[in-house]
């Protein structure tokens, strides 16, 4: 079985006109005859993963009831009497812990799950080794990758993490500014932008990069998405290779 990107195969059929599943069918049999020799067999979806990407999926909503709730208790603290500030927090106090229990919850399962697969165990270890990638940034990446299951190189990942400015120009009446391509993924850009804030607060390396690149006129988004993009090669570098980060940075000062 192929599984191809729906966007990609869509836009492969042109102009088109008319829809329905006999169509569709043939114009997916096309599709594959036009491309049977780039066309490969999807690796098979680990059941472990995709237990994972549920406890992901599930995290990152309760997560967001979280935030839209304390966001929303906070703005009504700025036109709301006290008293009646303090009934509507002691109202919405069990809904609060019910929340963060639940996060505690699934967050162990995570753990717990990651640690079933000795090879979804190993290449969590490798990808947590590198500055500034935290845990749940490592195991979305896995979700993501089905575990590098398809040889995916560094710069894949860092095309679908986003990351990675694209010319757009022609001749000379097109003189736009490279910029990050609208069709990535959103969430693990996220989680990329916290992982390299965290990069540049704690490690030296991306400390003095940041620092070194704003002397030199740079813009901090720009900067900080040139680590996103380190960060990443590097996430790949220690998976294919199937070795530990080494931070030669640290030991040559």
């Amino acid at each position: 079985m192929y599984i191809g990107n729906a966007t990609h195969i869509k836009r492969s059929f042109g102009l088109v006109r008319g829809k329905n599943d006999v169509i569709d069918s043939k114009r997916l049999c096309n599709y594959a005859a036009k491309h049977a020799d780039e066309i490969k067999a999807t690796p098979a979806l680990n059941p472990v993963l995709l237990e994972l990407k549920d406890l992901m999926t599930a995290r990152s909503k309760l997560l967001r009831q979280q935030v839209t709730l304390a966001n929303y208790l906070k703005e009504l603290r700025l036109f709301n009497d006290k008293k009646v500030q303090q009934i509507l927090e002691r109202s919405h106090k069990a809904a609060l812990a019910g929340l963060r229990e639940s996060l505690e919850e699934v967050e162990t399962l995570i753990k717990k799950m990651v640690n079933q697969e000795q090879s979804i165990a190993k290449n969590f270890t490798l990808i947590s080794s590198v500055p500034g990638i935290g845990y749940l940034t490592a195991i979305y990446i896995l979700c993501c990758t089905n575990n590098f299951s398809g040889n995916i190189t560094g710069k894949q990942l860092t095309s679908y993490a986003g990351v990675v400015p694209f010319e757009h120009s022609s001749g000379i009446s097109v003189r736009g500014k490279s910029r990050v391509h609208r069709m990535v993924n959103k969430e693990l850009k996220t989680m990329l932008y916290m992982c390299a804030m965290a990069a540049v607060k704690h490690y030296p390396e991306f400390r003095d990069y940041f620092e070194r690149k704003k002397k030199e006129g740079k813009n901090g988004i720009s900067i900080i998405n040139a680590i996103k993009n380190k960060l990443v090669l590097r996430v790949a570098s220690v998976v294919n290779k199937q070795k530990l980060y080494v931070d030669n940075y640290k030991i040559a000062a």
